[in-house]
């Protein structure tokens, strides 16, 4: 079997892996979180309002439906609609492509068109996402079959990861910049790799740095890099001809570029400069005033300081003339960032807040199926996650993990550059500023999603900065392995170096999961004792949390309001079907009556004892509490109860169950609550889904 041919079997098996993990044994996306309309309004489709955050739409209607083949093809050129929101994007041609596409194949079958299945648009993207993995692997692999089947494996598990696949099933940019960065950078690598630059390889470059720069407004820096970057390629060709194809490719990139930057909508702008100032700047300062006074912004806008722009903005406009003076014009991107090198301190609080939020791959909340597979919501796809949950283990130790990242992988390329130097390496010309231009695009979006659009929705707008440091990982492993065959790294440097990675995961899985309270029985429940950990002791009394789930419930019926809570009323039920049933009087007696404040949602906001604003949502231990002691809350006293997002939060406990639990703290929405997952972190569910688990909490006398 030649060359091309083993290829196209490569690209062909990865195309079939990645269709079987989004499509088997049904399929998996990524809900709406309200931007879709951006795309489906000016092609005139409908997005269902009733499943964005928690389902996977899969079906779009059409605006019409055509029973004429020809005239839904002149509907998908020109919908003669006018785009409201003003947004453009490269992704409107993987849009129509697949619109075509689509619409063919069910107007063959149906003889009429009047829906979009979005499984069209998934299957172009992945015919891209197999040909670069597959172009990734042709130009990484050693030739060696035992190393080479570790590289490819390498690839599946990072690159088919389903928090990566998923976003093809979603009307996100990432979708586009995910493929086009992977065909962008896998042809990039290849050419850096081969002595002649061949034109097609040449031509596919710079159409798919056009395509990723495109894509969303936070890679347009990223596409001016590549421009930059790509006069190296005049360097190294000698044919007029072909110094001609990188000249024009240059220039329409740059062109490219410059277009998409000037067509950012104004609302878009305005609305990511209010977020890097009063949803990052301002967010959690001490001082919002003063910060205020060293932007050149009057003081009167403190108020909105930790307020993202679609909450109540106390009366403010942001898209006023006013606002527009004494605001828009005296921030943006660059007066953001001579704030943060003013203040190095704060900008290493959100460079650490950003490492969290970047262990995630996928968006945490929104679902990944739609209503017909699954009635509950938010409910997550676990096809080839291992990555992603090896990712997840190390939050809290984010910030540090990246910095070991960032460091092994210029030591091992100055390593090279040294080995090279002194002719004890061979490696092709273009690699090492591939490898360095990599890294600093790395860089670059671990600091830029803050600066421009502060903490609003900060998990995925880490989306490139994670998949720029999974190409970083992959091309790291690959050099050591390289390295490693070459006898140019001692075996035992490799072995303390996989020791120490297995060492230091070990420690961290197990510094969340080995608690350290004292644990007492107390109570019964269906006949067994019950083993409660002590989070905190008094002379007279211990705060205890049950150490396991006791039952399965939902939270209520009704709403997620907990003083009116159906689980509120079991957990203090003595009656046969309570949960103090089989608790003894001495021990019902030893429970305590405490005050305990509780948040309330925005739609009992009327029954506010104190607070002014809804409490926002993070899914990460650390920062699920912010705005906490802002939120609508109320005082109850309580004897049994669920821990709140601060309770969970604060105390020293073992909080990963393995199953899912309640907390008493509820998401905006007034059917919804928030959860601790079963993987520790944080995420909500409607208040009658019965496969919760309870984990109740107490003060006791001794």
């Amino acid at each position: 079997m030649n060359r091309h041919c083993k290829f196209a079997v490569l690209t062909t098996v990865f195309f079939i892996t990645g269709a079987f993990l989004l499509y088997i044994p049904n399929v998996a996306g990524l809900a709406d979180n309200t931007d879709f309309i951006r795309i489906t309004q000016p092609v005139g489709m409908v997005p269902d309002k009733n499943l964005k955050f928690f389902y996977f739409q899969r079906r779009f209607e059409y605006i019409k439906s055509f029973d004429n083949l020809g005239d839904f093809l002149r509907f998908v050129i020109n919908p003669g609609i006018k785009n409201e929101s003003g947004f453009k994007s490269t992704q409107f041609i993987f849009v129509k492509t697949a619109q075509v596409l689509g619409g063919v194949i069910q107007y063959l079958k149906h003889n009429s068109i009047g829906h979009f299945d979005i499984v069209a648009l998934s299957a172009v993207f992945l015919m891209l996402h197999a040909f670069s993995a597959a172009l990734l692997f042709r130009t990484l692999k050693t030739g060696k079959p035992v190393p080479d089947l570790v590289i490819l494996l390498m690839l599946v598990i990072i690159l088919f990861n389903t928090g990566y696949l998923l976003y093809y099933n979603s009307l996100f940019g990432e979708s586009v910049s995910l493929s086009g960065f992977l065909l962008w950078f896998s042809v990039l690598l290849s050419l850096a790799h081969s002595g002649e630059k061949k034109y097609p390889m040449l031509i596919l470059y710079f159409a798919s740095a056009i395509v990723f720069t495109g894509a969303k407004v936070s890679n347009i820096p990223l596409g001016f890099s590549m421009a930059v970057f790509s006069v190296y390629f005049l360097m190294h060709t000698e044919r007029a001809a072909k110094k001609a194809v990188v000249i024009a490719g240059i220039c329409l990139l740059l062109a490219s570029a410059v277009y998409f930057y000037m067509a950012i909508p104004d609302w878009m702008e305005k609305t990511n400069n209010f977020h890097s100032v009063f949803f990052g700047i301002l967010k959690n300062s001490e001082n919002p005033e003063k910060d205020l006074q060293e932007l050149g912004i009057d003081t009167k806008y403190s108020v909105l300081a930790g307020i993202n722009a679609y909450a109540d903005l106390k009366g403010f406009d942001i898209f006023s003339e006013e606002f527009q003076k004494e605001v828009h014009d005296k921030t943006g991107p660059f007066r953001v960032t001579l704030y943060y090198l003013k203040h190095p301190g704060r900008m290493l609080e959100k460079l650490n807040l950003s490492a969290e939020a970047s262990v995630f791959i996928r968006p945490p909340y929104l679902g990944n199926y739609s209503p017909e597979d699954y009635t509950e919501i938010l409910k997550f796809a676990r096809r080839n996650s291992v990555w992603e949950r090896i990712r997840k283990k190390f939050t809290g130790y984010a910030l540090y993990a990246l910095t070991a990242v960032f460091l092994l992988y210029l030591a091992i390329t100055f390593y090279q550059i040294y080995l090279v130097k002194n002719q004890k390496y061979s490696l092709s010309p273009g690699y090492i500023p591939v490898k360095i231009l990599l890294v600093i695009f790395a860089v670059s979006q671990w600091v830029f999603p803050v600066i421009g659009n502060g903490e609003a929705d900060l998990i995925k707008h880490m989306f490139m900065f994670n998949l720029l440091l999974d190409t970083m990982i992959i091309l790291l492993v690959t050099d050591i392995i390289k390295l490693a065959l070459g006898k140019l790294l001692n075996p035992r440097i490799i072995i303390s170096l996989s020791g120490l990675v297995i060492v230091t995961v070990i420690l961290v899985i197990a510094d969340k999961k080995i608690p350290d309270n004292d644990l007492i029985v107390f109570g019964e429940y269906r006949g067994k004792p019950l083993a409660w950990e002590v989070v905190e002791e008094t002379d007279n009394y211990l705060f205890v949390v049950s150490k396991d789930v006791v039952d399965f419930r939902p939270f209520s019926s009704e709403n997620n309001f907990w003083p009116e809570s159906d689980i509120r009323k079991w957990l203090n039920d003595d009656s046969e079907n309570g949960f103090l049933h089989e608790f003894s009087d001495d021990e019902k007696d030893r429970i305590c009556s405490s005050e305990r404040i509780t948040l309330i949602s925005p739609a009992f906001a009327d029954l506010k004892e104190s607070g002014f604003r809804p409490h926002y949502w993070f899914c990460i231990p650390g920062y699920v509490s912010q705005n906490y002691h802002e939120a609508y809350q109320v005082k109850n006293a309580e004897k049994v109860f669920l821990l709140s997002i601060y309770e969970w939060e604060s105390y020293d406990f073992s909080r990963n169950k393995g199953v899912p639990y309640w907390l008493r703290t509820p998401y905006m929405l007034d059917m919804t609550v928030r959860i601790a997952g079963e993987d520790g972190y944080v995420y909500h569910k409607k208040a009658d889904t019965e496969n919760i688990g309870v984990l109740p909490a107490m003060i006791i006398k001794k």
